[in-house]
Parts: structure tokens; C-alpha cells; sequence
């Protein structure tokens, strides 16, 4: 998988991907993130699709953060909700990843995806960590 280059255009953008236990997680770009190239057919109604789910648990924020309703109704849903936290960041701060912001306490997994978002869950894979870990950096995105 290859990411694009940050192309959202000062836009926060949210896209799917799941993790080698079948686990998904929703990305916040923050106007600035890379987007894999995997994950760019659902961009436009990732977010919205993954919001129309019943809640299903509780959740636990993993970082202060000044608004956190999206990635609290998210994480509501079941899944690992995180954020490209560099645009509040000076260049000296900055991580070069995204961070995690809310975690479900009981994270949904790819089979338990109606099939329209299940696709785009499988399309883009994180590697070489799970979404529990806390950040997901480039290498993380096949980069």
C-alpha cells in the first residue's frame, strides 16, 4: 500500500482501515494526514457510514483534547478513533503519525461490519502493529 501524499486540502477527512486482529479503526487527517491510496475509494462517506452503527460500547480517551465528540461517537461504535495531531503541533513536537484519541473498550472487528464499510475496512491494512498500540506512523501505512 502507498500512501498519497497529504492531498485533503486543509479538509479533515476520515478513513478506514483494520489491523492484523481484524480490528478497525477510523483516521482523522486534521486537514494535513497522508491518506493511503487503498483507502481513498470511501473517503468521502467512511465517517458517515461508520456513525449510522448502533453504539455499542464504552470508551476511553487517550489523549486531552479540546473537542472530542467524533472520536467519542466513533469509539461509541467500536472503533479505534485517531487523529493526525501534528497540525497542533509545533515541527519540533511532531510525530509524523496518527495518534490514538479514543479507544472503544470493546472494538468491533471487520466480520462484524455491514458489507459496504467491511470492504473498506479490508482494503487497507495496518502493518506490523495493532490499532491498540497508540500510533500508527508512516512505516505502519506501508510507506
Amino acid at each position: 500500500m502507498q500512501p498519497d501524499t497529504p492531498s485533503s486540502e486543509g479538509f479533515d477527512i476520515f478513513w478506514i482501515a483494520s489491523d492484523s486482529l481484524q480490528q478497525v479503526g477510523m483516521f482523522a487527517t486534521g486537514g494535513d494526514g497522508p491518506i493511503p491510496w487503498t483507502a481513498r475509494p470511501w473517503i468521502y462517506n467512511a465517517e458517515e457510514q461508520a456513525l449510522m452503527l448502533s453504539v455499542v460500547c464504552a470508551v476511553e480517551l487517550k489523549i486531552p483534547y479540546p473537542r472530542p465528540d467524533d472520536f467519542v461517537a466513533l469509539a461509541e461504535r467500536g472503533f479505534f478513533s485517531f487523529d493526525w495531531t501534528d497540525v497542533h503541533k509545533t515541527s519540533i513536537q511532531a510525530t509524523s503519525a496518527y495518534e490514538l484519541v479514543c479507544r472503544p473498550v470493546s472494538p468491533l472487528t471487520v466480520d462484524q461490519l455491514p458489507p459496504s464499510i467491511r470492504v473498506a475496512a479490508l482494503a487497507t491494512k495496518i502493518i506490523g502493529k495493532t490499532l491498540d498500540a497508540g500510533r500508527v506512523d508512516r512505516v505502519a501505512l506501508g510507506s
